[in-house]
């Protein structure tokens, strides 16, 4: 299974999602924002890396055109709450997979399969 961090400045929506992919047996992190996320990112690998895109201190379009630039580059899953234009920019700068909240759990783990099977 996976190592995901997952990055949401919403803790609600970290420990849901957190939950669902620990129950299919990946193992999670959790961050914040963007800067908590680079911060464990320089410290652990990880295959996948789910971010919200309206976040403080660090929008996730910006994580997510730092992420492209680790070695090795964990595949990205962007998420949101509303507007489809950040989701069409986070894909052209990088995110594997796009997903609208509320994530429905066989979307979320559907997305997790897409980018791990891409990064092989």
């Amino acid at each position: 299974m996976a190592r995901i961090l997952i990055v949401d400045d919403d803790e609600s929506d970290r420990i849901v999602l957190s939950t669902i992919l620990e129950r299919a047996g990946h193992e999670t992190f959790v961050a914040e924002d963007g800067e908590e996320a680079l911060s464990q990112c320089r410290g652990k690998a990880f295959e996948v890396v789910i971010t919200d895109l309206q976040m403080p201190r660090m929008h996730g379009l910006e994580l997510i055109t730092v992420l492209r630039d680790l070695s090795p580059r964990p595949a990205i899953i962007a998420i949101l709450g509303t507007g489809s234009d950040q989701l069409d920019m986070a894909q052209a700068l990088g995110a594997t997979v796009t997903l609208s909240k509320p994530v429905k759990p066989k979307e979320l783990l559907s997305a997790v399969t897409e980018a791990v099977a891409g990064q092989a």
